[in-house]
């Protein structure tokens, strides 16, 4: 195979994930092909592990490989238009446009907290549950579960009975799958932050099992200002 070329140190994980994606589309990584260990990869690019460990990251959420536990990392598919449209829709999003989503999603996601908690059902907190249990799995995986994440704040929009709010959460779920994506990969660099992200859900959860419409919308606040506050750190 081909060697791949140092990167300089100060290269981000997304050039990485480009130069990986091109491999992948180049066919010198085949579908089913075991790719090179994180250490492997970080040497031969001339990038920290954690630098290989995000851009890994991001062609996983592209479906683009799959991560077996004491097996190794595998490619899974690699058609050309499949790999560069879907990874267009992750291209990084700005500090500034994460900061005004928080602004729209703290304005409208409280509220929608309280009505799920004042208009829930069995069948609509299960989804809610079911979406904090994926959370929970990625946390443990070491995945940033920003697809659980979309997951957890829809079902609570469908909870609310409200179409309009669902229909405002659609509208902006391609910049709010983009935005998650990209503060979790910052938040995640910092200690403990997962862990209290997590938990923060569980809060709006409990307050909405409970049909404590105060507490949730207040959970849901509190949740997205410490979002916005560790943003701005």
């Amino acid at each position: 195979m081909k060697a791949l070329p140092k990167f300089n140190v100060r290269k981000t994980y997304e050039e990485v994930a480009d130069y990986l994606r091109e491999q992948i589309i180049s066919g010198v990584y085949q579908p089913g092909t075991r790719m090179p260990s994180l250490r492997e990869l970080g040497e031969t690019l001339g990038v920290g592990q954690s630098t290989v460990r995000e851009a890994l990251s991001s062609l996983k959420t592209l479906g683009l490989i799959t991560m077996k536990q004491g097996e190794g990392t595998f490619v899974t598919r690699h058609d050309p238009e499949e790999v560069i449209s879907a990874f267009e829709a992750l291209r990084p999003v700005t500090r500034q446009e994460i900061m005004e989503l928080l602004e729209v999603r703290k304005i409208i996601e409280s509220g929608t907290a309280r009505l799920a908690a004042e208009r829930r059902t069995e069948e609509e907190l299960n989804q809610i549950e079911k979406a904090l249990k994926e959370m929970k799995k990625a946390l443990s995986e070491g995945d940033l579960g920003d697809a659980p994440d979309w997951k957890f704040h829809y079902a609570v929009a469908s909870a609310s009975h409200n179409q309009t709010l669902k229909s405002v959460m659609m509208s902006i779920s391609e910049a709010m799958g983009r935005s998650l994506y990209a503060s979790r990969l910052e938040l995640y660099r910092t200690q403990g932050v997962p862990e209290e992200l997590y938990k923060e859900h569980v809060n709006i959860y409990e307050a909405i099992c409970a049909q404590d419409s105060k507490r949730a919308e207040e959970a849901m606040l509190y949740h997205l200002q410490g979002v916005e506050e560790k943003m701005l750190e």
